[in-house]
């Protein structure tokens, strides 16, 4: 389940001086804000690696004790702290940023009483544990003279944000007579926060209480200030959260990832990173292209339909919540509940809730009303009239109006109150006139009449000047109140803009009442709760160009019109919305079900949170639907979230949507937004899904599930678990439950990285998708021409589940894992069950089996089929979790754990087994393969010193040490470590955590047997898994693979490719390569055969088939050449093109050939496609003549545009088809080709070839 965030622990850094930490990260701009990170980045990442190895140092360490200066954290400190004297920075700036470095010359010089006083400082630290957060929730800050006015308002407005939603104050910081702003409030500390123009996006994370200069960060700007401010509020990478869902919700793909930024991806380290959930929307996230390369991407979203990175309502919960920002509000009579906070909102203590919800009852129903005091703020100001008047008896009426030579102009509708005509413009004022002080508005992006002389705080002004032409019978004229300005007969119209918010976040202001606002130039109108706008755009017309007409400071004009001398401004312009719809329901086991039905009202803003009980789930189906637009360009919307509540939702339109929902936490929240007197509506009906009512078993997230389902939730066809050996999780690892991974079906091999059972979908990119593997869901279709498709006998699963249901029908509907059970397994070969006490175990219930001549055991697991999991052989060579060394005949297991030498020793004889140590090179070169740090040996010279001895007591006769070493450092140095280089150093014995590796003994077996009844199976489906997967082979498939018996066993007798009359003789578990010719592709059979046990050869003959010309690409589905030309040309000449390569325009007749044709024309290309309806209008034909059936139009096509007509169809990006517009001449415009022909065929096998081949021996 999800909950909440990241947050960072307190950490230790030890320095000369101080003790602070660092983090932090550098990012560009709001498009990806890690565009720009760099160099920055990795020493800041590199340097809290080393500051959390002192850490650990420093948790045991006595008077006199040392780090480790010549650490891997160490070494990769100085690194990266070279690198950044060599990145072009300022001498200043990295001066800065290495203030406090553990890893400089001086730390290691550095005396007892320094190390004794970063200890002293520590236990202070442990004592007050948040002395990471900013005390008071007060952060001081100043600007470098370099800030420009845009960098600070850009600043302002992000800070703007928190103090909006939390209760941090961002107050300037200041010195005077030595009386600093820390001290004049009380902080305890004298950092603060420094924004400077440095090299791209960075910050450190957390208050690092800096003493003297200040804490920089670079900010830059939009939501990538949000982030920064983020981390120094304490917050880390969403991405790099340890919780458990972020492995279930994404998937880090390391090949698509920069090299130099591979750890801008690791997991954070539990330890010092707190987290309570993750969040997919966080701006705390890292965007899937963010540090990619060659068009990959670094993460795999396995819920792809979600969006990322566009939220920060989690955010401000958790640096509300670690601020403390509940305790400014003592005595606050309500609890906040569905994920809402309690915090200073708008300077009031108020519950901060998901939208929709209504603070005044703790979030606990939706909201419906204004609360009683709600009003307009006091001040001096004045808002462009509504067309009907002013919002209430607050506001005094004014007006002025411009007389002009003609072309004024008003957009339609218009319902802002100014009556405007050709010549004539009079505008209407809503004046308030209240004088105030302390009046704050909240943070957003409007524009705002200038009434007083002076603007609100956190508005800067502006003005328009009109050249006006009036005269005696039509003079410019006012009356009533005016704002300020100049009224003779020109007009100057003085401004008050403010861009202190986020379009996105609501303004808390009366919503019964119409009202204007003036739009902000580059802005979008500011969301107001409970109400919905219309921008309305005015042109107003000036006179000569004389040098009157100008405009300054910050004012809403977004464009001059050069041919009408007219300035455009533009008005928000806001209605109430329809409140009074949608509920907070809760179901539970006695109330299972609802049907929720949207209201017949016009301008609805309704908003639906269902709940479940804690751990259940939801499903969500439409009855009706019917939401005016199309997907990706909705009119009216509905937004589905069914993550989290506090996470941005999908958005659905369209006159249709058949999938069903199911949520992924307990609650599903929708908001229902209709413009203007809207047919839209929708009848849904929400069911409780109970984990008791799966068909595998929920508290394993279906781990022991082995049904047959074998298509994602989107019905997408799995490909064989076999055929993925380039990925994560294949058939043939030995950390994953991979015994039931066989065929195509869905499975969950680790609870670690799946939510619930699911398959691969894509090979290339390894690209995998959940499945619905209980049915829960309701088949649709994704395309509308699935009947035609149908028809055409081109049905597909993906596109077409529900039409095409009865050529691919669904399993039978599975059985509850409650009510399957297995019985009581029998014996293996080698043991037997043992502590069995029942007669019936549930799914995912274990049975122990013991071997029969060793302590050896293994697991056997209870299936959803009601069947147990493969078991083979019991008795094993190595221990539980030890992997096998054929070469050298030990055991040997990698915890992935870091301990001290005696604790790691202690750990190793508790597996029954020793710390492990090499006894040759190629040992050596073994133990180095495990993990990319350094780790502890078993070697000690506890007993003599300078005669090291080996973990079983025996002396060492083989030894890789490096230059002057051991060196027994300060007389405490009696155990040892293999660097990253392979070779060995002597360290102490206790304070130092390293990683480790335990070794045992081989036991031989008495039985050739494998230890998994798959091997068989395994093998015919992939025979090279005895080579490629040694470490796979040799603990479950020995007998197979040929380790052992081949005495007298049946062999294989095969052709010798390229020797024509010979034969090869092949023992069991060994393998043959096969190969096509030069020019000729693999059609059918297997380039690997294997031998089996009964000797016969796994697989079927390679056939080959002659490949395509150079230069031209097999489709083996279409069986078909392709090939893009790059020269442009119009569809006649791209005909005849194509014909004189004996081929045709190439087609798309399914939706595989369009991916294919897609892919060779690139990202960025549009090229004709073979289809025309240039015999009869409106009818589309191949160029074969073959009527359409399959489509993949564009939204609004075909459209026969213009008044020539559109007869042509192109494909362009993002793959879709449009039809071409012919112009006076036919087919004239130029464009991109790709041709097709038919393959010339010619089948190959094997005794017809001389290929290469290759004989695994095993």
């Amino acid at each position: 389940m999800f909950r909440s965030r990241i947050w960072a622990r307190n950490l230790l850094l030890i320095t000369v001086i101080s003790c602070i930490v660092a983090l932090g990260f550098d990012k560009r701009n709001d498009t990806d804000f890690t565009d720009g990170e760099g160099i920055v980045e990795q020493y800041l990442m590199a340097r809290q690696e080393a500051e959390h190895e002192l850490e650990e140092f420093y948790e045991t360490a006595t008077p006199g004790d040392e780090p480790d200066w010549k650490s891997e954290a160490m070494e990769n400190l100085r690194f990266n702290r070279e690198r950044l004297y060599q990145a072009g920075l300022s001498a200043k700036d990295v001066d800065d940023l290495i203030e406090g470095d553990p890893g400089m010359s001086m730390a290691r010089t550095v005396g007892q009483n320094s190390r004794r006083k970063c200890r002293s400082t520590r236990k202070r630290t442990i004592e007050i544990k948040p002395s990471r957060r900013w005390t008071k929730a007060i952060v001081p800050f100043v600007f470098i003279e370099t800030t420009s006015e845009a960098g600070q308002t850009e600043i302002i407005r992000s800070m703007r944000t928190y103090e909006r939603f939390t209760c941090l104050r961002y107050v300037p910081w200041s010195e005077a007579d030595a009386l600093t702003t820390n001290k004049r409030l009380g902080l305890g500390h004298e950092s603060y926060l420094s924004f400077v123009d440095g090299r791209g996006c960075w910050s450190f994370q957390g208050n690092i209480r800096k003493s003297v200069g200040g804490q920089k960060i670079s900010c830059c700007g939009g939501y990538t200030c949000i982030h920064e401010i983020g981390h120094a509020m304490g917050e880390s990478h969403e991405h790099q959260s340890p919780n458990p869902d972020r492995n279930r919700m994404i998937r880090i793909n390391p090949d698509g990832i920069q090299d130099s930024k591979i750890k801008s991806y690791s997991e954070n380290d539990g330890r010092y990173v707190k987290s309570v959930g993750f969040d997919l929307s966080s701006y705390m996230h890292y965007a899937p292209w963010s540090f990619s390369v060659s068009g990959k991407k670094t993460f795999i979203k396995l819920f792809p339909e979600l969006p990322h990175k566009n939220s920060y309502f989690y955010l401000m919960r958790e640096v509300s919540l670690e601020h403390k920002c509940q305790d400014h509000c003592g005595g606050f009579p309500l609890t906040c509940e569905n994920d809402g906070y309690l915090t200073l909102v708008d300077d009031k203590c108020s519950c901060k809730c998901i939208p929709g919800l209504d603070p005044a009852t703790g979030c606990t129903s939706v909201f419906k009303s204004d609360p009683e005091d709600i009003a307009f703020p006091e001040g001096q100001y004045a808002f462009p009239a509504h067309s009907s008047g002013c919002p209430d008896g607050s506001f005094l009426l004014g007006s002025r109006t411009q007389i002009n030579d003609g072309g004024n102009l008003k957009t339609q509708p218009f319902s802002v109150g100014f009556d405007v005509s050709d010549k004539k413009v009079e505008h209407k004022f809503c004046i308030k006139d209240l004088p105030s002080e302390d009046t704050i508005w909240p943070g957003a992006n409007f524009c705002m009449y200038r009434r007083g002389g002076t603007c609100p705080k956190g508005f800067k002004d502006g003005f328009i000047q009109f050249n006006d032409s009036p005269t005696s019978t039509s003079p410019n004229e006012q009356s009533g109140e005016l704002p300020d300005g100049v009224y003779g007969d020109d007009t100057r119209f003085e401004y008050c803009c403010t861009n202190t918010g986020f379009s996105k976040d609501e303004l808390l202001l009366p919503s019964r009442k119409l009202f204007s606002l003036i739009k902000r130039r580059k802005q979008n109108c500011p969301k107001v709760r409970g109400m919905h706008y219309k921008v309305n755009n005015l042109r107003i017309r000036n006179g000569k160009d004389d040098g009157i007409a100008k405009a300054g400071g910050h004012h809403p004009m977004y464009r001059e019109d050069k041919i009408t001398m007219g300035y455009w401004t533009a008005f928000c312009s806001y209605t109430p919305a329809m409140l009074d719809c949608g509920d907070v329901i809760e179901l539970d086991y006695s109330n299972r079900e609802v049907t929720i039905h949207s209201p017949d009202a016009p301008e609805l803003e309704c908003y639906w949170l269902i709940k479940a009980p804690e751990g259940e789930r939801l499903k969500l189906n439409f009855n009706d639907f019917d939401i005016k637009g199309a997907m990706g360009s909705c009119i009216d919307d509905l937004e589905v979230r069914y993550v989290r509540p506090g996470q941005p939702g999908i958005k659905f339109c369209g006159p249709k949507w058949e999938r069903t929902i199911i949520s992924i936490n307990n609650t599903i929240h929708m908001r229902l937004s209709t413009y203007g007197d809207s047919s839209s509506r929708f009848t849904a009906t929400i069911k409780l899904v109970e984990d008791a009512d799966l068909c595998y078993q929920a508290s394993d997230r279906g781990m022991t599930y082995d049904g047959d389902v074998n298509f994602t939730r989107d019905f997408e066809p799995c490909l064989p678990w076999h055929r993925m050996t380039h990925c994560e999780v294949h058939p043939f690892q030995t950390d994953k439950f991979n015994t039931i991974l066989e065929g195509n079906s869905c499975r969950n091999p680790d609870q670690g990285t799946g939510f619930m059972p699911w398959c691969y979908t894509e090979a290339n990119n390894c690209i995998r998708n959940y499945c619905d593997v209980c049915l829960l869901s309701k088949r649709f279709d994704r395309v509308d021409n699935c009947d035609e498709l149908k028809a055409s006998g081109k049905c597909n699963l993906k596109e077409c589940a529900k039409t095409c249901a009865d050529q691919y029908p669904e399993p039978n509907v599975p059985t509850k894992a409650r009510d399957v059970s297995c019985p009581v397994p029998g014996p293996a070969p080698d043991g037997v069950p043992v502590d069995v006490t029942k007669n019936r175990f549930a799914v995912g219930e274990t049975v122990k089996y013991k071997c029969e001549h060793d302590s050896s055991f293994k697991l056997r697991y209870c299936l959803s089929s009601g069947l147990w999991s493969a078991m083979g052989m019991v008795c094993s060579e190595c221990p539980v979790e030890f992997l096998l060394n054929m070469d050298n005949k030990k055991c040997y297991f990698f915890p992935k754990i870091k301990k001290s030498a005696v604790d790691a020793s202690k750990f190793c004889e508790a597996k029954g087994a020793v710390l492990a140590f090499p006894e040759s090179e190629e040992e050596n070169v073994y133990l180095r393969s495990f993990g990319t740090s350094n780790i502890l040996l078993g070697f000690t010279d506890k007993i003599m010193e300078g005669k090291f001895m080996t973990a079983t007591g025996k002396p060492v006769n083989y030894t890789k040490w490096a230059k002057s070493e051991p060196n027994n450092y300060r007389g405490r140095e009696d155990c040892a470590e293999m660097s990253i280089d392979g070779f060995w150093n002597d360290v102490r014995c206790t304070r130092r955590s390293r990683h480790f590796v335990c070794q045992a003994p081989m036991t031989p077996l008495r039985d050739c047997l494998d230890f998994s009844d798959q091997c068989v199976k395994l093998f015919a489906l992939y025979p090279a898994m005895c080579g490629e997967f040694s470490g796979f082979a040799e603990m479950h498939c020995r007998y197979t693979c040929g380790f052992c018996e081949l005495e007298n066993a049946p062999t294989c007798t095969v052709d010798t490719p390229g020797a024509e009359g010979e034969t090869t003789e092949l023992t069991r578990g060994m393998t043959m390569k096969y190969s096509c010719d030069k020019h000729y592709t693999p059609l059918s059979g297997d380039a690997v055969r294997g031998c089996q046990a009964d000797g016969s050869l796994s697989g079927t003959p390679l056939e080959c088939i002659k490949d395509c010309p150079n230069g031209w690409t097999i489709n083996l589905e279409t069986m078909h050449c392709y090939k893009m030309f790059d020269t442009p040309k119009n569809f006649s000449a791209a005909e005849a093109d194509c014909e004189e390569s004996h081929g045709t325009l190439a087609t798309a007749y399914d939706a595989k050939e369009q991916a294919f044709v897609s892919s060779l024309k690139g990202v960025k290309e549009a090229i004709w496609l073979g289809l025309s309806d240039t015999t009869v209008e409106g009818t589309f034909r191949w160029a074969n003549g073959s009527r359409l059936a399959y489509s993949n139009w564009k939204e609004g096509e075909p459209n026969d545009k213009g008044s020539a007509g559109e007869d042509c169809v192109q494909m362009h990006s993002p793959s879709k088809h449009t039809s071409s517009s012919t112009g006076q001449r036919p087919y004239q415009r130029s464009l991109k080709l790709g041709c097709q022909a038919k393959i010339w065929l010619k089948i190959q096998r094997p005794k017809d070839q001389s290929p290469p081949f290759l004989a695994i021996t095993v």
